[in-house]
């Protein structure tokens, strides 16, 4: 159980106001100069009247490298994570672009080689003569070109995407709280 700041009355979770004296119940903060008890929304303390630095609000939020650890997300890791979010969506871009083109690039290359190996083929006697041969090879080794285009586009959304989620939903948990 808690207990109240002002008549150290015990209360449930649920409480908003102490049933005893009538105190509004919030959680409070310790002041960084005095000591005293401060909302943990005041800019300034009530007592000495300096400001409380911001960078001392911790949450206890759980951090996605290691999900049972209970390590505190401080301002200064959100600002890592804000960085690592700009970072992981320039990387994104770039596998997005680069799959993109090779899936382009390997579609629009695979049909013009297969093309060009159906129209070598001779219309009677021997059924595939060395040139659509090598046609058909190239037409193969541009689909694999548009397979890992493919590829590229997948693992930029699957890995970065699941990434940038997990830094995103503790910074927006981290602004709701703060």
């Amino acid at each position: 159980m808690k207990k109240c700041p002002i008549c150290h009355a015990e209360y449930g979770d649920g409480a908003t106001y102490c049933e005893s004296c009538g105190t509004k119940l919030v959680k409070y903060r310790k002041c960084p100069h005095c000591g005293a008890n401060v909302e943990i929304d005041a800019t300034y303390c009530s007592r000495c009247g300096k400001a409380v630095d911001a960078v001392e609000r911790v949450a206890s939020v759980i951090t996605p490298s290691s999900p049972t650890s209970n390590k505190k997300v401080t301002s200064s890791t959100i600002e890592q994570y804000k960085k690592e979010i700009a970072e992981y969506r320039s990387k994104r871009i770039t596998l997005v672009t680069l799959g993109s083109i090779l899936l382009a690039v390997g579609i629009v290359l695979t049909i013009v080689f297969f093309y060009l190996g159906a129209r070598a083929m001779p219309t009677s006697g021997d059924l595939f003569t060395n040139t659509s041969i090598m046609y058909f090879l190239f037409g193969a080794l541009f689909e694999l070109v548009a397979d890992a285009g493919i590829a590229l586009l997948i693992v930029s959304a699957a890995v970065f995407g699941k990434k940038i989620a997990n830094r995103q939903r503790i910074i927006d948990e981290w602004d709701s709280r703060y």
